[in-house]
């Protein structure tokens, strides 16, 4: 099987994820603090040397456990916390087909497969994550909504490029290989992180 048809099938497992999202809150909290330990353990792999940005990481993800806790749990059927998730999934998703289908010039030399079209595609893809409010009565789409979502899709772009360089730095392609086709969860959840860190200020 290549790389794209386990990028694929992997990626149906987010479906399931959305419904205990909305429906099953005890199962998903401790999705999340698996996820969190998962990427605490990728982080300690990464580094060999217990310096000050391997900590700083740490503290890092210890905000995200706490705000994407506190987030999730602020309602019942808590569609706050999937506009979140919208974000960053759709991001990466622009990203990828935009990326693919136009290519064109590199947008930098630290992730090589990144091109200004992908980044064009992510900023595009990350508007439709609002739509998820559109059954609810208060559903206004307008101009401080389009730029929190350019902000957060930027947020999540230059997240997913920082670990890009962190990963360089370290030597390593791959965070780790416990997700078939898409490495480790802190190359999942790299833009997801700070987009929860970011979009708490527009939440809590």
């Amino acid at each position: 099987m290549n790389n794209f048809n386990k990028r694929f099938l992997v990626s149906l497992a987010a479906f399931p994820l959305i419904y205990l999202l909305l429906y099953a809150p005890i199962v998903f909290n401790v999705v999340i603090v698996i996820a969190f330990f998962a990427c605490c353990y990728e982080w300690n792999k990464i580094f060999k040397k217990k310096n000050l940005f391997y900590f700083t990481g740490l503290t890092v993800f210890v905000t995200f456990l706490v705000l994407t806790i506190k987030i999730y749990n602020l309602k019942k059927y808590n569609l706050d916390f999937l506009w979140l998730i919208l974000i960053a999934w759709l991001t990466d998703i622009g990203g990828y087909i935009f990326g693919k289908i136009i290519g064109g010039r590199k947008l930098t030399k630290i992730s090589p497969n990144k091109t200004w079209a992908g980044a064009l595609g992510s900023f595009v893809l990350s508007q439709f994550a609002y739509l998820i409010f559109f059954f609810e009565d208060n559903y206004i789409y307008g101009l401080y909504i389009f730029v929190i979502q350019l902000l957060l899709s930027f947020i999540g772009q230059a997240g997913d490029l920082l670990m890009s360089y962190i990963k360089r730095k370290n030597k390593i392609k791959d965070s780790s290989k416990l997700i078939p086709g898409h490495g480790g969860f802190l190359d999942r959840l790299d833009g997801l992180v700070w987009i929860v860190i970011f979009g708490s200020f527009f939440i809590i």
